[in-house]
């Protein structure tokens, strides 16, 4: 085999090689779904609303439920109600606690956040006008329920230095990130900016 012949074949074989690798990198090392079509970006909006509600959770606490003590034949659905109805702190972790409220809220927050960074990526097109507005509002949706159930209610005079929530704008590129809480003034500020930039957006067509 003659020296033109061995480089041929050695060029070949890096060519392929280098193939190889590319496709092997560009590989997603786990089960994700790449963000990369309008339809998917849809799709993906369906999960961008919290799983678990708050209600079992202020309306035990609130004057809409009464001790009828067992004249009624019925008991507490657990323990988690009980210690809603004496406002004591918590302890039970399953459905509907306040630890799941506030991991599910804001699961939902970071579902919204993925795909306005997929939106962008793909050059905000006019076509994805809609799920941009929709993912706006229910960021701003789910902020204000969080903001409404763990910290104190809006007032003029105190909310400029009451303490409020994390406002997540981006998703999590890092293990455990510090957050800082704001006020509750700057989370409806934001709040009220989601809204004012996403109800425009919003298109009944889509769905």
């Amino acid at each position: 085999m003659n020296k033109k012949h061995i480089i041929s074949l050695f060029a070949a074989a890096l060519a392929l090689g280098s193939v190889s690798c590319d496709d092997y990198l560009s590989t997603v090392p786990d089960n994700r779904t790449e963000l990369d079509s309008e339809e998917k970006i849809t799709d993906l909006l369906v999960t961008a609303y919290a799983a678990h509600l708050y209600p079992l959770t202020t309306e035990t606490m609130s004057d809409n439920v009464d001790d009828r003590g067992t004249a009624t034949g019925l008991s507490s659905i657990g323990r988690k109600q009980e210690e809603f109805y004496f406002w004591q702190d918590p302890t039970d972790t399953g459905n509907e606690s306040t630890k799941r409220v506030w991991e599910t809220y804001y699961y939902a927050i970071a579902t919204a956040n993925q795909a306005l960074e997929a939106i962008e990526k793909m050059g905000s097109p006019e076509s994805l006008n809609g799920q941009k507005g929709e993912a706006l509002l229910t960021r701003a949706y789910h902020h204000f329920m969080l903001v409404n159930v763990f910290c104190k209610h809006y007032s003029e005079q105190t909310s400029a230095t009451d303490l409020g929530i994390p406002y997540m704008e981006k998703s999590e590129t890092t293990v455990a990130p510090h957050y800082e809480r704001g006020t509750v003034k700057e989370v409806y500020e934001k709040i009220q900016k989601d809204i004012e930039e996403g109800l425009p957006l919003i298109d009944d067509n889509i769905y």
